[in-house]
């Protein structure tokens, strides 16, 4: 198998995801694998360049030694990390490249693109939305297997593209729990909530909402911890109730202390990288419908979904009426569902399925 994948610096979710999905496919093919790994862009690209499709280090060279690799390894079966890598399904079945292509999937880009618009107006993003899109589009059209993180991503994509999305793998993730957390001095000397992100646009719309119209009024203080968030310091924190601390070295402690998680997500596509990770330390969540999709929940009342702030509140209520602590039955069910080994479960089917190897 060949995977293609842009060259990222592992700092966020999707980064995260994509090293998990790399370990996997190793453990699923036997190790039967070659990596191309687009350069990072070292130029700006023109508009039109970025509107064919190069984004991401997709440029003529790159593409030349796609080529040239292609023909060297003779491989079974082409796996793209993305679907913001649709150009280069599209440039392989135009250079007579009949084998396999399978693109993953890291979001419905279309809709993330549209949702940043949303919250930032610019002609940049409403560039990078144009381009996004047409890129995915060619990853509906010239893959044979196209993989979402969810049912309603794959909803999603069969009405904008008429492709519908072949299988579905669970955000997952690696495993950063250490009991030994519980044991550790408390980062923050109150009760508390914890809101776990970086400071992109679906992450602070989120918690400028919650700040709002929920934290003032609700009895635990919700801590934020996140890259980036310090930046928004002082339009989160100023209705009161709400402490941003920014990025963390470590956030076992923080995860091992908190009362709950909360998830005030709005808007966004694919799954949560937060919801998982709270499964992972076994902490109770409280958070809106987005931040529970793909997930589920309904089967404990450590998981709740808040359409309100009401609800947000009535929950909070709850969660401040017990101690924190670990729930052995949220970390199994990380452990069933969205562990490495819940993914290399899954995406071995996908692969017996899509390749021949």
């Amino acid at each position: 198998m060949l995977l293609i994948t842009p060259d990222v610096k592992e700092r966020g979710g999707r980064e995260q995801l994509s090293r998990l999905l790399l370990e996997n496919l190793r453990g699923v093919t036997g190790d039967r694998i070659e990596i191309f790994r687009l350069p990072r862009p070292q130029f700006k690209t023109s508009v039109l360049e970025r509107l064919s499709g190069r984004i991401d280090g997709i440029t003529v060279p790159s593409e030349a030694e796609l080529l040239k690799r292609l023909s060297q390894i003779s491989p079974d079966c082409i796996f793209i990390d993305g679907s913001n890598l649709g150009r280069l399904a599209r440039f392989l079945r135009k250079a007579g490249v009949t084998l396999p292509i399978v693109t993953f999937y890291h979001n419905v880009e279309a809709r993330f693109f549209f949702d940043a618009l949303r919250a930032a107006p610019s002609v940049h993003a409403l560039g990078v939305l144009i381009a996004n899109t047409i890129a995915e589009r060619w990853a509906a059209t010239y893959s044979k297997r196209r993989i979402l993180l969810n049912e309603r991503d794959a909803r999603l994509h069969a009405r904008l593209y008429r492709h519908t999305g072949t299988d579905v793998l669970p955000m997952a993730l690696r495993d950063q729990y250490d009991p030994a957390a519980a044991e550790a001095a408390r980062p923050w000397d109150k009760p508390y909530a914890l809101f776990v992100g970086g400071g992109f646009y679906a992450n602070v719309e989120g918690m400028a909402w919650y700040a709002r119209e929920i934290a003032p009024n609700a009895p635990l203080t919700t801590v934020v911890v996140g890259r980036g968030m310090e930046e928004h310091r002082e339009r989160l924190e100023q209705y009161g109730g709400v402490k941003v601390v920014g990025p963390a070295d470590d956030l076992g402690p923080w995860y091992a202390h908190a009362h709950v998680v909360v998830a005030p997500i709005l808007s966004g596509s694919g799954m949560k990288t937060k919801t998982a990770e709270a499964l992972m330390h076994g902490k109770p969540i409280i958070g809106t419908p987005e931040a529970f999709t793909g997930y589920e929940i309904g089967w404990t009342d450590r998981l709740v979904e808040c359409e309100t702030g009401s609800d947000f509140l009535d929950a909070l209520r709850i969660a401040n009426g017990r101690e924190p602590g670990f729930d052995p039955e949220l970390r199994a069910h990380y452990d069933r569902f969205h562990s490495p080994a819940a993914m290399r479960d899954r995406l071995g089917r996908i692969v017996d399925q899509a390749c021949v190897l």
